[in-house]
């Protein structure tokens, strides 16, 4: 339950402390210049805890739970940082610019502390990338702006995965994993999962990402379909038919899912026949929406309006676009085409149309 403080309560959890004097505790506290802010609002969904603290004569201090395998949040306005209750001293900077930043008072001993360099270093990458890609101008060909994503991708992953196998009993791998989710292969995500320490692989934090690991491990290439029905229409009666479909989960809002259009278009003008098909299923989106973006990209091959979550919670989807070939007999062949590879996969089955 959510509850809200000001002054009072944040002294009474400081009182209760006090008399016990055996309790551990997270100590946070700021203090600030001119411009500083109202309050400060801490979350840590899994210990039930959600308080706002006023800020009084410039400054606030507030005593915490410990628990270094739970993830919370420190919001100030519309800025937040990531916050780990790890049982050390912290400071809240609220900054010129009004950004924020969280402290540690005793670096070696702080699981928070880890936290910070780890994002720290993903935030170099980011600009890193940015220069990059600021340096190669507006001309730039969209494969060399693609090979600098792939370098930052393979850089956050590389740190990611070593950050993970140093911190798996406490929360950092929680924020590690959600940064591997999209570029590792679900074996490896589900083997990493696997291999943490039951408090942490426990953190509600996961449980979405655990959820779509089994359901992609569930629905992998080499199983049949799984069947879905929006309205009257069925997943199967487009596929398991006798024909190799295309499939594409995509949305009217989704920048990449509209740049993969043409390669699909492509691949339906030269394959389309008994042998092969294509179908769109809009997901996240509102029906409107894609029936106009559907039309203004001249899409007309077979398509699923509305589905929203029914296909992605099945199939395990956590992005957008999500390019799956599938036989005719209803086999998954291959799951999360993009770019040239759609045709190549294609190729493997179909012949191209004379």
């Amino acid at each position: 339950m959510k509850f809200k403080t000001i002054i009072l309560a944040a002294a009474a959890i400081a009182a209760s402390v006090a008399c016990t004097h055996k309790t551990p505790t997270t100590t946070l506290s700021g203090a600030y210049g001119i411009d500083s802010p109202k309050e400060v609002n801490i979350s840590i969904p899994e210990l039930g805890l959600d308080t706002t603290v006023a800020v009084i004569d410039k400054q606030f201090t507030i005593d915490l739970p410990v628990d270094p395998t739970k993830t919370g949040l420190i919001r100030v306005g519309r800025e937040k940082v990531n916050f780990i209750p790890d049982g050390t001293p912290m400071t809240l900077v609220f900054n010129a610019n009004h950004t924020i930043n969280l402290l540690t008072q005793d670096p070696a001993k702080s699981i928070q502390e880890r936290l910070n360099q780890y994002e720290s270093a993903i935030k170099e990458f980011e600009a890193a990338a940015k220069a990059q890609l600021d340096s190669l101008g507006e001309d730039a060909t969209a494969e060399a702006k693609e090979k600098i994503y792939d370098e930052y991708q393979a850089a956050v992953s590389e740190l990611s995965r070593k950050v993970l196998a140093e911190n798996k009993d406490n929360a950092v791998a929680v924020y590690a994993l959600d940064n591997l989710q999209f570029d590792a292969p679900v074996a490896e995500l589900d083997t990493l999962i696997k291999s943490l320490d039951t408090n942490v692989s426990n953190n509600k934090s996961l449980a979405a990402l655990k959820k779509a690991v089994k359901a992609q491990i569930e629905t992998g290439e080499g199983k049949k379909f799984t069947d879905f029905e929006v309205g009257a229409q069925k997943f199967s009666d487009y596929v398991g038919n006798g024909k190799y479909v295309l499939v594409d989960f995509w949305a009217s809002w989704c920048g990449p899912c509209k740049e993969e259009i043409p390669n699909i278009k492509k691949v339906y003008n030269k394959y389309n026949g008994e042998d092969f098909d294509v179908l769109s299923v809009a997901v996240w989106d509102k029906a409107t929406a894609s029936i106009s973006a559907a039309n203004a990209l001249g899409i007309t091959w077979k398509q699923i309006i509305d589905a929203q979550r029914i296909p992605t919670d099945i199939y395990g989807i956590q992005g957008i676009p999500h390019i799956m070939l599938i036989g005719p007999d209803g086999t998954i062949l291959k799951r999360d085409l993009r770019g040239a590879d759609i045709e190549a996969e294609v190729a493997k089955y179909v012949k191209a149309k004379r």
